[in-house]
């Protein structure tokens, strides 16, 4: 962290209140994969919300945090408008928020959000090994049914939800089905990666639940 704060937000970024961004980092790391509203951070670190976009675009160019814009369609009224942002480096982030293997059983929730960051950006850098331009986003409509990770490429559309649990149900899946009927025929598949060991059906010939394992072994 004192390494981040003295070369690359000082001399890099040529932040003079690089202890503000370090601040700005640590309270992302604590909400790492959540919504995060620009007002609400300035207020919380009693900064003007012009400071903090900008330092929330340093962190950006300095790979530390990456910005998870939503995904909409026109026609898609009722989806917010407010992105996430996971930290980059989730081993990082757990120090910053002082967890450990523990927390696996004590904080599941903070965890939760914690695998949820490592996955996205598993598959982010997977992605380069891809033909085409692949776009990420965030799905969330204002009945709080969300997919955690949208993949678009031109019109075609696919998305991951990500369990920290062993077992799954076919209601774990409604994500993927309201951000598949947005899609229309665009939408070509999802997944669920989850802590367990075997490949399962959720219901719809295009939706399937996945070892998290399967990360590395395909």
């Amino acid at each position: 962290m004192r390494s981040i704060v003295e070369r690359d937000v000082r001399d890099v970024a040529r932040v003079k209140e690089a202890d503000d961004v370090a601040r700005l980092l640590e309270l992302l790391a604590l909400r790492t994969g959540e919504l995060q509203n620009v007002s609400v951070l300035a207020n919380e670190l009693k900064l003007g919300r012009a400071t903090v976009e900008r330092y929330l675009q340093v962190l950006e160019r300095l790979f530390l945090v990456r910005r998870l814009p939503p995904w909409q369609r026109n026609q898609a009224k009722r989806v917010i408008k407010t992105p996430k942002y996971h930290l980059v480096d989730s081993g990082l982030a757990a120090t910053l928020s002082e967890l450990n293997e523990e927390a696996w059983r004590d904080e599941r929730t903070r965890m939760g959000h914690l695998l949820e960051s490592f996955v996205v950006q598993q598959v982010i850098a997977q992605a380069g090994w891809t033909e085409g331009d692949l776009r990420f986003h965030h799905y969330r409509d204002k009945d709080q049914v969300e997919v955690d990770l949208v993949i678009v490429r031109g019109r075609d559309t696919w998305g991951i939800e990500i369990k920290a649990s062993a077992s799954v149900s076919r209601k774990d899946g409604n994500g993927l089905r309201k951000l598949a009927e947005a899609c229309g025929d665009g939408f070509r598949g999802g997944v669920v990666l989850y802590d367990g060991a075997d490949t399962l059906p959720l219901g719809d010939e295009r939706l399937l639940a996945v070892p998290l394992a399967e990360l590395w072994e395909r």
